[in-house]
Parts: structure tokens; C-alpha cells; sequence
């Protein structure tokens, strides 16, 4: 059978059932609603307390059930009961397939697509939490950073075959202890080469001096002529690998290994030199200390901007390199359930900035306002005041340009709920002084307070519906008894008339 998510833990097959969605804010249920129906479905008393699925705290055998509230939809004051009889999946005709199931399981599978077709109620919708308890879930921090850890990733193979990019994403403390060690690394390998070479040569063995004539060793010429342990065969792979040839150590020419050893330690230094300074380069080179130079308002407002209600926020630049081509977007990042019951954590939805019109693409030399109308294609459009503070969501706002004469640059920040002031306008921080236009950024991130009613743009866009739709029927009403009048003094001027004229007719 089809179980809900959450099962009473009375039963020892019971102990290890888990939630299927899990969140990070749980809440209990409240008030007292079961979504099973009273009447019997074939089941003894024992079996139908196994398959109860109660969405609050019953009796002493049911224990308390945690939900979350994006998760589980809300069932509200109504009856479930009554919804359930009245949902459509109710009196759906069943298809041949489904004729042989038994009747208990079609109710279980009816109760579930029921229960996941239920909306949340406006008036027990989620809590709001503590402002530290909320700052720890968000999904990007205030300076951009996205707190999303990848775990569990079986194919570690993957990142080495871009060995590039990994080297260059590692942080500098790690990416400085991999350029050191590739250096010391290939320095000691070719040093254990060089001494085992010397030692099965029999070169260390016997005492050469520096100061020696070549002439001297006319029957036994060493392959490396001033290496005589470990040590000095270190100093000669450090002086062959990055050139530095002090004159004293030096590969004997009729050692055919010796010469093949110094060839192959050449080609691995430069490989080694061009892949680190490199992967160096890219490393300082990337713009990402760039976004510290571009500020974001601490908060969005909502007020009215040419009679359309605009969520509002404020970005600017510190450099006076600007950035060029700079775009910006946002996405509103929400939890939600589908109509058949799947859980979506942290959907995405796209909040247009003015992507047709082009107001997205920025010329920033000094702070702008970026707005949002919220019409009925927006997310917010059902958003309130009242709203604002029972749900649980968060704005993300991502900036991109290109820096001159480096890549290009992304900036982002994030606006929780609680950073939402609604019925706010931001201060203007742009005067003309002097011949020349002064920014004070002390401005940048001050509101001030403006008149708004207290409900969504839904329920504006209804209340102006309504208001113009009686405006036009009193202005009806008015010209009706105009033209009333008007007929009815025109019939009293109006002389009788004892003629069939021509006059007369015409007039008619």
C-alpha cells in the first residue's frame, strides 16, 4: 500500500520510517484532523490504526508528528473530510487497469493525491524564526558565497582530467604547497637518479677532488664529476633543472645515462615551469577580489513607482575602472510542493529586471536603483505585507561585467525576507557640485519610509478593477439621466402641431 510520509511510531515496523522531505525548519501540527475516513475499509481495528495517517496529535497511542510547512501543504480550518469527498479525484472513474485493485488501496492513493492538491492557508503558513536561526539558512551569504557543500562524489577521477582548472580553484594555501612540492618533488626524484646511477657505477667510492685534472682519470672517468653522496647530487639536479650551472658538477660525457638523466630532467622542469607559472597567472589574474569593490543595498524595498508597485534594491561601484557590459539578474529561491505531491526544495524562479526593454544591461558609473515591476507574471504578485512576514524565501542578485583588460567578473548577494521593507524608497546619494556630479556613498544604503496600503498587487489590481468598473457604471448612470432630462424638457418646449405640413415632416 501506498503509506503517507509520516507514520505513527507505535508498531516496531514502524521504528525506522523517516520523512521523505526533510527541512530545516519543523513545526508541529495543530488543531486535531485525520485524513483517513471514519467509515471501515475492509480492515480490522488494528490494521486500520497501522495505516492511520494523522496529521496531528490523536490519542495517547498516536505520537506527535513534526512537519514542515513548505513541505506538507496545510490543511487549514476546513474539513478534510469534506475535501476529500469533494475532490475531484474522488468521483474520477477508475481505468481497466485499476478495476482489480482493492478499494482500500484506490482510497489510500485518493487520500494522497487529495492531501498533495491542498494549499497552505494564509493563516498558518511558516513561522518566522529567530533573525540568527534564519541567518544560517540562506542559501547565498551577504557577500555572495553560496553555502551548498557537495558531499558523497564517488567520481574523484574527474577533476583530475581538467588538472588546470582544479590547480587554479584550489585555495592559496593549498595551491602554494602543490607549487612548492611539484618543484622539490621532481628535484629529489632526479637526485635518487643521479646517486643510484653513481653508486652502481662505482663513482662513490672513490675520492675525487674538485681541484682534480681531468687528464688525472684517463681509465676511470666518474659519470658525475663532483657528486660524491646524496647531498651533492641534490645540488646537481637543483643547477641542471633551473639552469643555474655553477661549473663545478658536471655529467661526463661517456656516461651515455648521465646524459639521457639531464635531457629528461630539462623537458620535465619546463613542462613543470609552464604549467605552474601559468596555472599562477590565472590564479592572480581572476577578478574575483573584484565583487569586494561592488556594493549592494543591505535591503530591497517595495513601493510605488509610476503607479506600478516595484520591488526596488541599489547597486554601485567603487572603481573608477568601470565594468564593461555589465548585466545583472535575479531568481527567487523558494521551497514548494507540486499538485502531485513532489517536493521541490530551493526552486528557482526567474524575476525579470527588464530583460526585453534591456534594463538589465547597466551602464554603472554611479549607483543605480534596479526595479522589478511585479505585475501578474511576477512571483510577488500575490506578496503582501502580511505575507512578507509569514513566508520563507530569498532573492538572489547576481551582477556580471567584464573588468578591463582581465575576464570577466560575478558578483552576488542575497535578500531574505526580513531584508524586504516594505512601503521604502531609498534616499537619493547623487548632487551637482561644482561643475560635477558628487556621490555620497553615506546615502547608499539609507530608506525612508512612504505612504502604501497594506495589501498584495493582486488584491490592488482587483480593488482598481472594481473602482473603475463603478466609476464608468455611475458616469452611465449620470449621462442615462441626462439624456432623461434633456428628452423630457424638449418634449415640454416642443409646440403641437394640427398638420400634416412639409415642414413638419421634414422635422420629424
Amino acid at each position: 500500500l501506498p503509506l503517507p510520509d509520516i507514520m505513527p511510531g507505535t508498531f516496531p515496523e514502524l521504528a525506522t520510517a523517516k520523512r521523505r522531505h526533510k527541512s530545516t525548519t519543523d513545526i508541529p501540527y495543530r488543531g486535531n484532523v485525520c485524513l483517513l475516513p471514519p467509515s471501515p475499509l475492509g480492515f480490522t481495528e488494528t490494521e486500520q490504526n497501522f495505516l492511520r495517517r494523522c496529521s496531528l496529535r490523536e490519542t495517547k497511542s498516536v505520537s506527535r508528528s513534526p512537519r514542515h510547512a513548505l513541505s506538507v501543504p496545510n490543511m487549514g480550518t476546513n474539513s478534510p473530510l469534506r475535501v476529500f469527498h469533494s475532490s475531484p479525484l474522488h468521483s474520477a472513474p477508475l481505468s481497466p487497469a485499476q478495476s482489480n485493485i482493492s478499494s482500500a488501496t484506490r482510497e489510500m492513493e485518493r487520500l494522497a493525491k487529495a492531501r498533495s492538491k491542498l494549499l497552505e492557508s494564509e493563516s498558518n503558513q511558516t513561522p518566522t524564526l529567530p533573525p540568527e536561526t534564519r541567518e544560517q539558512l540562506r542559501y547565498v551569504s551577504k557577500d555572495g558565497k553560496c553555502r551548498v557543500n557537495l558531499c558523497h562524489i564517488s567520481e574523484r577521477g574527474r577533476f583530475m582530467s581538467d588538472i588546470f582548472t582544479s590547480f587554479v580553484d584550489l585555495q592559496y594555501r593549498w595551491f602554494l604547497f602543490v607549487f612548492m612540492m611539484c618543484y622539490i618533488t621532481t628535484w629529489f626524484l632526479f637526485a635518487g637518479l643521479y646517486f643510484f646511477n653513481a653508486a652502481f657505477r662505482g663513482d662513490l667510492e672513490q675520492e675525487h677532488h674538485l681541484d682534480t685534472p681531468a687528464n688525472h682519470f684517463v681509465d676511470q672517468t666518474p659519470c658525475y664529476l663532483g657528486v660524491d653522496g646524496f647531498i651533492s647530487a641534490l645540488l646537481f639536479s637543483v643547477e641542471t633543472q633551473r639552469t643555474i650551472g655553477y661549473g663545478s658538477r658536471t655529467v661526463s660525457p661517456t656516461c651515455h645515462e648521465g646524459v639521457l638523466l639531464v635531457m629528461i630532467q630539462c623537458i620535465v622542469g619546463s613542462m613543470i615551469d609552464a604549467l605552474m607559472v601559468g596555472c599562477m597567472f590565472a590564479k592572480i589574474s581572476r577578478p574575483k577580489k573584484r565583487a569586494e569593490t561592488l556594493l549592494f543595498s543591505r535591503t530591497c524595498v517595495i513601493a510605488n513607482r509610476d503607479d506600478q508597485l516595484c520591488l526596488m534594491f541599489r547597486l554601485g561601484d567603487l572603481r573608477e575602472s568601470h565594468m564593461v557590459d555589465a548585466k545583472v539578474r535575479a531568481k527567487l529561491i523558494k521551497s514548494r510542493q507540486t499538485a502531485e505531491g513532489e517536493f521541490l526544495p530551493l526552486e528557482q524562479t526567474e524575476i525579470d529586471l527588464g530583460y526585453e526593454t534591456g534594463s538589465d544591461r547597466l551602464f554603472l558609473v554611479e549607483p543605480q536603483v534596479i526595479q522589478h515591476n511585479i505585475d501578474s507574471n511576477s512571483p510577488l504578485w500575490e506578496l503582501g505585507p502580511d505575507q512578507l512576514r509569514r513566508q520563507q524565501f530569498e532573492i538572489i542578485v547576481i551582477l556580471e561585467g567584464i573588468v578591463e583588460a582581465t575576464m570577466m567578473c560575478q558578483a552576488k548577494t542575497s535578500y531574505i525576507e526580513t531584508e524586504i521593507e516594505w512601503g521604502a524608497r531609498f534616499e537619493p546619494c547623487m548632487t551637482l557640485e561644482k561643475g560635477s556630479f558628487r556621490v555620497d556613498l553615506r546615502r547608499f544604503h539609507t530608506t525612508y519610509q512612504v505612504p502604501l496600503p497594506h495589501c498584495s498587487a493582486s488584491q490592488a489590481h482587483q480593488f482598481m478593477t472594481l473602482s473603475d468598473q463603478k466609476l464608468q457604471s455611475h458616469k452611465s448612470g449620470q449621462d442615462l439621466e441626462t439624456w432623461m432630462e434633456g428628452a423630457t424638457e424638449e418634449d415640454k418646449t416642443k409646440q403641437p402641431s394640427y398638420g400634416f405640413i412639409i415642414g413638419n415632416i421634414q422635422e420629424e
